[in-house]
């Protein structure tokens, strides 16, 4: 399964529209997680274009969601939150997942911590100490991240 992951999109109307480069990057998966910080409707909708969407309230958003989801994908549990937790992992433990998928530092990243994978995928519009980005996603025998960068 190939997911698109994207986060702290801070679109308003002031802001326009997401970057086309992510209709490209995202063409082709099965699904798409966006961790939070969303601020209009519009993007899911855009992005629903692509691919379903699975979306969690950011600490900026006033949308009707969730603070997080749980999904299941190729036998693992992925956790998508948006992240104004301290410890990701401590928060991945109690929901007893495989992944934890988050946003809210602007920063991509990843790490394994004790076989758990925790995934950043950065800001595709409002970047700190880093270029905009995305990453994929892709669950097979193995758990594949890339990284893929807006500009």
């Amino acid at each position: 399964m190939l997911m698109g992951l994207i986060s702290d999109t801070h679109i308003t109307p002031k802001r326009g529209k997401l970057p086309e480069k992510i209709f490209e990057i995202f063409d082709g998966v099965d699904l798409i997680l966006h961790a939070g910080d969303i601020t209009v409707h519009e993007v899911l909708d855009d992005l629903n274009e692509i691919a379903p969407v699975i979306a969690v309230l950011g600490n900026n958003d006033r949308l009707d969601l969730e603070k997080y989801e749980l999904i299941e994908a190729e036998d693992k549990k992925i956790l998508l939150v948006h992240g104004d937790k301290k410890d990701l992992y401590e928060y991945g433990l109690k929901y007893g997942v495989d992944i934890v998928v988050s946003g809210h530092t602007h920063c991509p990243n990843y790490e394994i911590v004790d076989g758990m994978h925790l995934i950043n995928p950065g800001s595709s519009n409002r970047p700190i100490n880093s270029k905009a980005s995305v990453a994929l996603l892709k669950i097979d025998d193995e758990i594949n991240v890339e990284f893929r960068d807006l500009t």
